[in-house]
């Protein structure tokens, strides 16, 4: 990225409205039904009761894109305020899951 409105472009594209996209539901329940216990798939079972309970796709999809959206913007303002020491963030994603306070590493 070189300039900000490159990363916010790339953000809102690659992060916030890809949640639009119906196809993603139906894989992340397939995932979760694959792989049981792994972090953040019961977000999958839970698609899956949901779209059998009759919500439709696209209400569940604006959801994950609000979330999505309020996940993006705290991030970036966290990395103002209260920022990291030396601007230290590069590879930081790397670290996320096991930050998980929990200790459950988003299980």
């Amino acid at each position: 990225m070189r300039t900000r409105d490159a990363l916010l472009r790339h953000l809102w594209q690659t992060v916030i409205d890809v949640q639009l996209d119906e196809a993603t539901l139906q894989s992340d329940i397939h995932y979760a039904e694959d792989h049981p216990g792994r972090p953040f798939t019961q977000a999958g079972a839970i698609i899956g009761r949901l779209l059998k309970s009759g919500i439709s796709a696209s209400d569940i999809c604006a959801i994950r894109r609000e979330a999505a959206y309020r996940a993006v913007f705290s991030t970036l303002y966290a990395l103002d305020d209260p920022g990291v020491d030396g601007d230290d963030v590069l590879m930081l994603h790397e670290s996320l899951l096991g930050a998980d306070p929990s200790g459950r590493e988003g299980r």
